[in-house]
């Protein structure tokens, strides 16, 4: 283990006050650094290294005062943490000087190793969103994500890498304004299979949010073939378990293991990267099972459903707002 694996840092959650807590986060700096300190910075900088860069369609879509009310409003901290024997990525938000307790959401991004890792742009859509709403929103960039930090291991696409997932409710009890008794796991495409299998070792998880996830690894593969590639490469010993290792994965197999917490499914029809009727088939499961759910899909919407988000992200606050 190294140094970083052994500092362990007094952080403060709470800007404006003298009040530490000893956490297991490591190395924590705010996200709001370097280019991303003004808006007119993080412009400059997505114009200079983004071909196409389209300004003004990006004001449209965040504009100058969302990103000002974003900083003056909420903590957002990037920070470094062990799970298992690795030294994984993680990020925190939260309102500033919160008055009260307030119950935690785990974010789970999508994609694969690098491939999905949730850069500032993507912190201040989705899981500031949330933070704004009075949640504290932690997540992981899962291991075999960073090209920073030394000892990251190799994301094994909902194998050990699950643990990333879980150790975040261990940071999550040390904080000192986090209501642990209310927890919700919230996750996309790749992240709601991560959201499933966490889900089933944590049994007093309040409420859960997928959008465009996979329910059956195995029909997910026969719909679009090419992801086999990812999956062989991800999973240990794909070729020789590739049955056990897509079933182990696959929450349709095990509903009956998962927690009574209420289900939130929101899909676009025209999703071409995970078929609807994934969410479909989930929902049909969850309502045999007698499972709390509700399935919202959109019409045309893609993968990211961009033409849909306010309603989207509208869902899934209304949906923690009720049951968290």
């Amino acid at each position: 283990m190294n140094r970083l694996g052994l500092l362990l840092i007094s952080f403060s959650l709470l800007t404006g006050a003298n009040t530490y807590a000893e956490t297991q986060m490591l190395e924590p700096k705010s996200c709001f650094r370097g280019p991303f300190e003004s808006y007119e910075r993080w412009a400059s900088v997505l114009k200079k290294n983004k071909p196409g860069f389209n300004e003004k369609a990006f004001q449209r879509f965040f504009p100058a005062e969302k990103f000002n009310q974003r900083k003056a409003d909420l903590d957002c901290t990037d920070f470094t943490y062990q799970s298992d024997e690795f030294n994984v990525e993680g990020f925190y938000l939260a309102p500033k000087s919160p008055e009260k307790p307030l119950p935690v959401v785990i974010f789970n991004r999508g994609g694969n190793a690098r491939f999905g890792y949730v850069v500032f742009g993507a912190k201040m859509d989705l899981p500031a969103e949330i933070a704004s709403e009075g949640y504290i929103v932690l997540g992981s960039q899962y291991r075999g994500a960073s090209r920073r930090v030394e000892n990251n291991g190799k994301d094994e696409f909902g194998g050990a890498d699950v643990n990333d997932v879980l150790a975040l409710i261990d940071i999550a009890k040390s904080l000192p304004h986090a209501d642990t008794s209310r927890i919700a796991l919230v996750g996309w495409s790749r992240g709601v299979m991560q959201s499933y299998l966490a889900a089933k070792q944590l049994t007093d998880v309040k409420a859960i949010v997928s959008v465009a996830g996979n329910a059956d690894l195995k029909q997910a593969i026969a719909w679009r073939p090419e992801m086999e590639k990812v999956y062989a490469a991800r999973m240990p010993d794909y070729a020789s378990q590739k049955e056990q290792l897509l079933s182990e994965r696959s929450v349709i197999n095990w509903v009956d293991q998962l927690p009574p917490a209420p289900i939130l499914m929101l899909h676009g029809t025209a999703d071409t990267r995970v078929n609807v009727e994934q969410s479909r088939l989930l929902a049909s499961a969850l309502n045999v099972a007698n499972h709390t759910n509700k399935l919202v899909t959109y019409e045309g919407d893609n993968h990211g459903l961009t033409h849909h988000r306010t309603a989207a992200y509208a869902e899934i606050k209304d949906w923690l707002n009720q049951y968290l």
